[in-house]
């Protein structure tokens, strides 16, 4: 029994995440010597990046399930999405005159100790607007005066926190321009933006959104330092519990995932990958494809596949076709590299037969360049040429070559193809694959990634690839 039961905890505080447990351990201060020693494995295995230690398994089990309730206790008060949940609850009992007693004296005990702004100040301000003519209706003139308080109280930060919305979005809407067209200049949100996030009184949720909008920003401008910088002040807030839940951390480490790849740092970005997919949310999919795109530039085919299986079911009921065909992506190189060939090229011909026109349309790119090397690893230039020519490969090159991170895996693919299957020589060979990177400024992880393919294709056509190195 206690074997049982200490296996039910040991997941549980498997499942504790790092600022969860740096929060936690600002808080406990357990008068029993036990219950301390239980929740400082906790915090310990939590923060560690390495094996985690066994919990001792003579003491007490109930201090275990006591020690398991008041860290769900403590995390539950702050959990951000919890009380999101619990005020629409409100709200749409408050739209339906359905509020019990109960639940009005818990929201206006809740209004009464109401001391500073948080994340959800918006939604908690509109609800007690819908609230205000419910009490006076049935004339219940003191609650009533309990809300009309706090409305006049907190209005002057529910117009400036409305403010501020509007006009990140209108920031969203330059930053997001900037990442997909590469026409916008955004340096002149940095100093409003860096102000709103840093700034306490300032409703969560808009502090986050502006975190998420400056390290959106210097990922454009390859601002590497200052985005350390922001990373690190938000790991602090974490720290505190605030802006706090499981879903806005499992979110806060895929970026970092993105950060710590682009960086080249590989370790760590797995393990802020692990991290993400700790908690299973509407994102998990896309979480799980980054993490597997890492699992992958670490060698790492199999761990990659069995998180694939265990997590087909996502892939299976998603809607959405970009991270769906991330993952049918991933799946041909997996299979590729686990030299699983029949089964990549199999599963490659059935996706793109049972999802063409989705497929072309979303992350058409990343299918491709996956199957295509799928091909040319099997030398089996005829083929790339068909795709190439049934589904306009050529002409989407073109247009694709104008974004920023644009690597010309497809279409040297598609020259090498031609030349070995007669349709050019070596001196339009060379012209066509030197094409694409002339006059162009690659980063670091650009020309990374292209010394890559180029040793891969290398494999097939020593010569004129080695002479393409010499260009970048």
């Amino acid at each position: 029994m206690m074997k049982t039961k200490l296996k039910k905890f040991t997941e549980f505080s498997q499942h504790i995440l790092p600022h969860e447990a740096t929060y936690l351990s600002a808080l406990y201060q357990f008068k029993d010597p036990e219950k301390c020693q239980i929740m400082a494995l906790v915090i310990a295995n939590a923060l560690s990046k390495n094996n985690s230690d066994s919990f001792n398994q003579s003491i007490d089990k109930r201090k275990y399930s006591y020690i398991k309730k008041w860290i769900n206790t403590k995390l539950a008060v702050i959990d951000v999405d919890l009380i999101i949940e619990w005020l629409m609850r409100l709200k749409h009992k408050v739209l339906t005159d359905a509020i019990t007693p109960a639940e009005e004296k818990e929201f206006l005990n809740y209004l009464i100790h109401y001391k500073k702004v948080d994340y959800n100040f918006q939604n908690l301000y509109e609800l007690v607007k819908d609230y205000k003519p419910y009490l006076l209706v049935r004339m219940r003139y003191k609650d009533h005066q309990i809300v009309a308080d706090f409305l006049k109280e907190y209005e002057t930060h529910y117009l400036r926190a409305k403010r501020i919305e509007a006009k990140l979005y209108e920031a969203t809407t330059d930053i997001t321009n900037q990442y997909s067209q590469n026409t916008t200049e955004t340096k002149f949100w940095e100093k409003w933006l860096l102000k709103i996030f840093e700034t306490v009184e300032i409703d969560g949720k808009n502090r986050y959104q502006a975190f998420i909008l400056l390290a959106f920003m210097y990922t454009n401008y390859n601002e590497n330092e200052k985005l350390k910088k922001i990373f690190d002040q938000i790991d602090g807030y974490f720290g505190q519990g605030q802006m706090y839940s499981r879903r806005i951390l499992s979110n806060y480490y895929a970026s970092r995932v993105l950060k710590h790849s682009r960086k080249n740092e590989l370790k760590k970005a797995e393990y802020y990958a692990l991290l993400s997919i700790r908690q299973e949310n509407n994102d998990t999919l896309m979480y799980l494809n980054n993490l597997v795109a890492i699992l992958l530039r670490n060698n790492k085919p199999k761990k990659a596949y069995d998180l694939c299986q265990a997590h087909i079911g996502l892939f299976n009921e998603t809607h959405n076709y970009h991270q769906k065909f991330g993952f049918a992506s991933n799946q041909i190189r997996i299979l590729t590299e686990l030299s699983k060939i029949v089964e990549a090229e199999n599963y490659a011909k059935k996706t793109l037969k049972k999802y063409k026109s989705e497929l072309l349309e979303h992350r058409w790119h990343h299918f491709f360049t996956s199957y295509i090397n799928l091909l040319i690893m099997q030398e089996k230039y005829e083929e790339v040429l068909k795709l190439t020519g049934k589904y306009g490969l050529i002409a989407k090159e073109k247009t694709r070559r104008e974004k920023s991170n644009y690597v010309p895996n497809i279409s040297w693919s598609i020259s090498l193809s031609r030349y070995m299957e007669g349709k050019i020589n070596a001196m339009k060979l060379l012209d066509e694959i030197k094409a694409p990177i002339e006059g162009a400024n690659h980063t670091k992880n650009q020309k990374q990634h292209m010394i890559k393919v180029i040793d891969k294709l290398s494999t097939n056509l020593p010569e004129p690839f080695s002479k393409l190195k010499s260009y970048l």
